[in-house]
């Protein structure tokens, strides 16, 4: 096979020369924006959860874990995402209603060992306070009050016969 004309590839070779580069210097320069909606690293905001557990439920690919340790007064709740098992589907974000999980758009998810694919917190749900119960001399009803003078009094009811 034998080129034709090797001009068109020698002038658009001498025309990129003196153009601007289409790639990005990186790590040179800034870190190049992600796109919009851009599903990246996982935040957790454990302030924000109530342990509701529904992004337990939604969760395809079984990427986070809940332990729950009993502590004075409540349970130390430690939620775990394990970013090398998540799709990055944003189920779990979607489903929070208290918005305590959010995808960023940081895509430089790099690192040498497990633990840096973890993202985790923890939290105290403190157990409901029980109202003390009611007296039992207040539980009684009051007796019934006799009729005032003047005001006709409830007759019985007729017997039928």
């Amino acid at each position: 096979m034998e080129v034709k004309n090797p001009v068109p590839f020698l002038k658009d070779a001498l025309k990129q020369l003196f153009e601007k580069p289409v790639t990005e210097s990186f790590p040179a320069g800034d870190p190049p924006k992600a796109a919009p909606e851009y599903r990246g690293r996982i935040v957790y905001h454990p302030d924000l959860c109530i342990n509701c557990g529904t992004c337990l439920r939604v969760c395809a690919p079984q990427a986070m874990t809940r332990t729950m340790e009993p502590v004075e007064g409540g349970d130390r709740v430690t939620f775990t995402f394990d970013m090398t098992s998540c799709t990055f589907c944003r189920l779990c974000s979607d489903f929070c209603s208290r918005k305590a999980i959010e995808l960023t758009d940081d895509y430089m998810i790099v690192g040498t060992k497990h633990e840096d694919f973890l993202v985790s917190g923890t939290f105290i749900k403190m157990k409901p306070v029980k109202k003390p119960a009611p007296d039992a001399a207040a539980a009684k009803p009051a007796p019934a009050k006799p009729a005032a003078e003047g005001t006709p009094a409830a007759s019985p009811a007729p017997e039928k016969k």
